[in-house]
């Protein structure tokens, strides 16, 4: 079962969004709908409509692989799929943070 993360869909369009430069004006011009609608999107106020998801991957080059959909009916539990969210809208430097973080468990829980 798919499950849809408000927060998690909105920090992947942000982020894609950034990567391809435009701001968010832009980008709600393009798409069809407000800036103030996207901001809720963006922020993981709002899950945007059908229409306007499809609008904003064809405009940011997004596949639904982006949003963690592989087409296959795999479930996660809440935990891994909580720190698959985190490490696929994180920032560079969130991720050397995140590796460095596991890297120092690791050898940690090698030593036990």
């Amino acid at each position: 079962m798919l499950e849809l993360d408000k927060k998690f869909i909105g920090a992947v369009i942000k982020k894609a969004r950034k990567q391809a430069g435009l701001k968010q004006h832009e980008l709600a011009d393009k798409a069809g709908f407000t800036e103030k609608h996207l901001s809720r999107i963006e922020n993981g106020k709002y899950l945007p409509k059908v229409e306007h998801f499809l609008a904003l991957i064809d405009i940011l080059n997004l596949t639904f692989e982006d949003f963690g959909y592989n087409g296959t009916q795999q479930e996660l539990s809440p935990l891994p799929q909580e720190l698959i969210n985190k490490i696929l809208t994180a920032d560079e430097n969130r991720l050397n943070v995140y590796a460095e973080a596991i890297n120092s468990a690791e050898k940690i829980l090698k030593y036990k």
